[in-house]
């Protein structure tokens, strides 16, 4: 359903559907490593896992999510064919979505569409998509998201309760990787605008030292 063309470290990049701008391909491509890296610097205390980034266009990214969360839960794929996930509930509103993929995998799926009309939020929403990969190497929150899966495409049922209780932690976590995300790109921005200062200083030092 896509194709996986560029790898970077412990990264693949791969596109879904035709006519995807090369320039939001590129600005993937050049932007990735940026936000791993910031992601890794943030938490120190372990390597992000391997993830595969997938560039989809909006109309592609429920189906994706399924053929993904679908196969790892154990889901028939006569069933998971057919049904689509609350998480993708509303595909063109969707940046970025990350999710449990089969054999280990985890798969950060991307709006093409938004990434072409927003690109100056790209790298922020890659830096959230980062910090899910690392919220999902563990153990408790892919059992949770896999769980869920089966619950919503009606493999097994959860009792009300035990659903809303999910869907809390679920949305917790969301919650935490929305804070963290604002944290890292304030130090970026602050940092930038401390450099920017700098600089000018110097600037305006070296016009004095020459009037």
């Amino acid at each position: 359903m896509f194709r996986r063309k560029t790898k970077l470290d412990r990264v693949s990049i791969g596109k879904a559907g035709l006519f995807i701008p090369r320039r939001v391909r590129a600005d993937v491509e050049a932007t990735v490593p940026m936000a791993q890296r910031l992601v890794q610097d943030h938490f120190g205390r372990r390597p992000l896992g391997a993830v595969t980034v997938i560039v989809a266009k909006p109309r592609f990214i429920p189906g994706l999510a399924a053929s993904a969360q679908g196969p790892a839960a154990g889901v028939p794929k006569a069933v998971w064919e057919d049904k689509d996930l609350s998480i993708t509930a509303r595909p063109h509103d969707i940046y970025v979505v990350t999710v449990v993929a089969p054999n280990g995998e985890v798969w950060m799926l991307l709006n093409s569409r938004l990434a072409r009309t927003k690109p100056r939020e790209l790298g922020a929403n890659l830096v959230y998509g980062f910090i899910e990969v690392d919220q999902l190497s563990d153990k408790a929150a892919i059992q949770r998201r896999l769980t869920l899966t089966r619950h919503e495409m009606g493999t097994h049922i959860l009792t009300p309760g035990k659903a809303r209780r999910l869907y809390r932690a679920e949305e917790d976590m969301e919650s935490e990787a929305e804070q963290i995300t604002h944290k890292i790109i304030g130090k970026v921005v602050r940092k930038h605008r401390k450099a920017e200062n700098e600089a000018g200083r110097e600037a305006r030092q070296a016009e004095q030292s020459y009037a």
